[in-house]
């Protein structure tokens, strides 16, 4: 059942220009640009800024944007309430809904060390690299549920998402000015990638903030979500 709505909401996905430009296209674009601007003997903190700066753009666009716009989507063509007539559960609707998007995220967030790395990067440690992958994606999901709830249209989120693309790209201060930034929902993640490619910092301090962050929208998300029009 999972495997049936995930590959019918790839279709559906791939459909929507906006969403699919914004998903698939962007993150890539702003991957190649910010890894072409270093020069060859950049610093290992420059490259902890691009590489934050990549994987926050492949987070923010393919999974929290595209869940927020899918989910608000699929909630305004009554798409939603016909699913949860049937016979899966809520929970399963929901996997295989967001199943494509995490799949996408990930490919995509795997790709952005090597366009790094094939730049000149220094190869960050995998462990921190694996807890920003793993929990900003748990931020972004739990995020893009909560922002559907109070998105009435695939359109209406590209106003919706923009204070929390804010409080994400606010995790690349963490790389430069410093731990106090881990406040906002994407300083663990700039936390956790400023030490895998430099070694300074904090790894369990960025990883709380994510922890928190999570469980906040995870609340969020369960209190919001919404099935159908109001």
């Amino acid at each position: 059942m999972v495997l049936a709505l995930a590959r019918a909401e790839l279709k559906l996905l791939l459909r929507n220009k906006t969403v699919a430009v914004s998903s698939l296209l962007m993150p890539i674009l702003v991957g190649l640009w910010a890894g072409s601007t270093l020069p060859d003997d950049a610093p290992p903190q420059a490259w902890a800024i691009t590489l934050c700066l990549q994987l926050l753009m492949v987070l923010g666009f393919t999974v929290y944007f595209a869940v927020t716009a899918a989910l608000a989507s699929r909630r305004e063509d009554l798409y939603l309430k016909r699913l949860r007539s049937g016979e899966a559960s809520d929970a399963v609707i929901l996997a295989g809904l967001l199943t494509p998007v995490v799949l996408l995220g990930v490919l995509q967030s795997t790709l952005m060390p090597v366009i790094s790395i094939s730049m000149g990067a220094p190869v960050p440690e995998p462990l921190p690299l694996l807890g920003a992958l793993v929990l900003g994606t748990g931020l972004c999901l739990a995020a893009g549920v909560a922002t559907s709830g109070r998105t009435s249209s695939s359109e209406q989120a590209q106003i919706t998402t923009l204070p929390m693309f804010l409080g994400l790209m606010g995790g690349v201060l963490v790389t430069v000015v410093g731990p106090m930034w881990l406040l906002l929902p994407g300083g663990g993640i700039g936390g956790l990638i400023h030490h895998a490619v430099t070694g300074e910092g904090v790894p369990l301090s960025s990883a709380a903030s994510l922890l928190v962050w999570i469980a906040l929208f995870s609340v969020l998300a369960k209190s919001w979500f919404r099935w159908e029009p109001r």
